[in-house]
Formats: C-alpha cells, sequence, structure tokens
C-alpha cells in the first residue's frame, strides 16, 4: 500500500508541476499530462520487470549463498544499525510472490537448504533491485516523456522504491549467513555420527 501511495502522490506531483509551469490550464492539458506521467510510470515498472526476469534468468552460481559480491561489510552493517533499518523495514512491500519464495520471514531457521535458497532469492533479489536503480533513468528515452521533467522525478523515485528493498536485503544477509553456516555445521556433525 505505501509504494501504491508513494506512487499516486508523486505521478499526481509530476502532473500537477507540469501543468502549472505549460500555463495552458484546461482540463484537457492537464488529462494528457497525467496520461503521459502514468504511461512513464508504468514504463519504468515494466522496464523494472524485464531487467529482474534478465538477473534471475543469470546462473545461480553468481547468486549463492557465500558468494563474495554480496558480503556486507562492517560499515556497511554499522550504517544499516544507525538507519534503524528493523524500525522501517516493515513499511516496505516484499515481492517474492513473483519468484515463488517469500522474504518477509525465515520460515524453516534450521534448515541449511532452505536458509541458502533464502540468501539465493535475496542475493538475486539485490541485483535486480540495484539494475532496476539504474535502467528505470531509461525511460528519459521515451518522446511521450518530458526528459527533465517526467522522466527524471518518476525515475528518481522509481531509484528511491528499489533503493528501500535493496538496504533491507542486504540488512539481513550477515544474519542470514550466519545462521546458514551454523545449520551446515550442525548438519555436517549430524551425518559425521550416523556414519560412525
Amino acid at each position: 500500500m505505501l509504494y501504491f501511495t508513494v506512487i499516486s502522490i508523486a505521478s499526481l506531483a509530476i502532473t500537477l508541476g507540469n501543468f502549472l509551469a505549460d500555463g495552458v490550464y484546461t482540463a484537457g492539458a492537464f488529462f494528457l499530462l497525467l496520461a503521459c506521467t502514468l504511461a512513464g510510470v508504468a514504463a519504468v515498472i515494466a522496464v523494472d520487470g524485464l531487467f529482474a526476469f534478465i538477473v534471475r534468468r543469470l546462473p545461480e552460481s553468481w547468486f549463492a549463498p557465500e558468494a563474495r559480491l554480496f558480503t556486507v561489510s562492517d560499515r556497511e552493517k554499522k550504517f544499516y544499525r544507525r538507519t534503524r533499518i528493523n524500525v522501517w523495514k516493515q513499511y516496505v512491500p516484499e515481492w517474492g510472490c513473483f519468484t515463488g519464495f517469500h522474504k518477509d520471514r525465515v520460515r524453516d531457521p534450521s534448515s541449511s537448504a532452505y536458509i541458502g535458497r533464502f540468501l539465493l532469492e535475496s542475493n538475486y533479489g539485490v541485483m535486480g533491485h540495484i539494475v532496476g536503480i539504474f535502467m528505470g533513468f531509461a525511460i528519459a528515452a521515451l518522446p511521450f516523456l518530458r526528459p527533465l521533467t517526467m522522466a527524471l522525478p518518476i525515475a528518481t523515485v522509481n531509484a528511491i522504491l528499489n533503493l528501500l528493498p535493496t538496504l533491507i536485503l542486504r540488512a539481513n544477509t550477515p544474519g542470514l549467513r550466519a545462521m546458514y553456516r551454523r545449520n551446515l555445521k550442525r548438519e555436517t556433525r549430524a551425518k559425521e555420527l550416523t556414519t560412525v
């Protein structure tokens, strides 16, 4: 609901800003600008979806639970603590339903296979959102959008809405990795005991 509200308010503000700047104050002019803005919003969502689809088709080995690319530094962990991410992350929607794997809650914390899959999906999500942050600016090439007063604000809102889940996924990574390693050790020990 939060994203829908933000997108709606931003779309209305962008439309209104362009309407007031044009100086042609007719209902037809307003609705034409609104249609262009909404088409721009639809285009940026399509771009996000397309690149998320492409990222999701990349080799799983690139996004493995322990992949170095997705390691979170101590400085980054401190940043997440300072932003009090655990307080506000509940308001950011989780779109795992599109991949069939929800990342809003760990449902099987004792299984290394489950936590490994959780980390894999999380890493895919991080990459998809990061690509979305930058590729959203490609809508500036659309002929029906004004580059500075429509495309740029739409792409900026898109970048912010992609950045928030990226931060959440990154903030969750260290805890998930620790859980994953603990589970692997426990499962390895259990196997050793049964083979003796």
